[in-house]
């Protein structure tokens, strides 16, 4: 299988280590960041292929990471998945446009339900 690379946002470290330790498992190219605004910089340097993105972050939030990156010409097709362990739905989609099936809720799932759906999508 051909290495991508996932952009992971998250400001937990435990679970970021977490997250790189299973892409890398995976044969991926995990890059870690705990902020929004280095998120936005390294999505518009690097183009991963898909970008694991937190909604609580401690600079700017998810959602403005989401909308920065959208409003870039190759982040309008950015695959993107949204983690969070705070957000309610219907807050999540009054704030953003994006179907609900890449809203991933963080105490429903475990790193293997996580890295099958990021391997459905790779592919």
């Amino acid at each position: 299988m051909e290495q991508k690379t996932i952009l992971v946002v998250e400001d937990s470290p435990y679970l970021a280590e977490s997250l790189a330790d299973m892409l890398d498992i995976k044969g991926h190219r995990a890059l870690i960041t705990g902020t929004g605004r280095e998120a936005v910089n390294l999505a518009l340097a690097e183009h991963p292929d898909l970008i694991l993105l937190d909604i609580r972050l401690p600079d700017i939030d998810g959602y403005e990471v989401y909308r920065r990156i959208r409003a870039d010409k190759w982040g309008k097709n950015a695959m993107i998945i949204i983690l969070t362990a705070s957000e309610s739905i219907e807050n999540i989609s009054k704030n953003i446009d994006l179907p609900m099936d890449l809203v991933l809720f963080k105490p429903e799932w475990s790193i293997p339900d996580l890295s099958t759906k990021i391997e459905s999508y790779l592919t």
